[in-house]
């Protein structure tokens, strides 16, 4: 459960991130060309005041 850092209220998780216009998402990746895939950007929402975070659904490719 993720905690509005504005308002405090419950976050609403797991809403996908598209570019308008494309089908497809946000990508995140390490600098540099050729570079894998570090994870799947999702998007948690407060229903209360409307603020948006995102974040990776999978962080266990940028742990050490």
């Amino acid at each position: 459960m993720k905690k509005c850092i504005r308002c405090e209220s419950e976050m609403i998780e797991n809403y996908d991130v598209k570019v308008e216009g494309a089908a497809y998402g946000l990508k995140i990746t390490k600098q540099g060309i050729f570079k894998d895939n570090l994870g799947k950007v999702q998007a948690a929402v407060c229903p209360e005041c409307g603020y948006i975070e995102f974040y990776l659904d999978d962080i266990s490719k940028i742990k050490k």
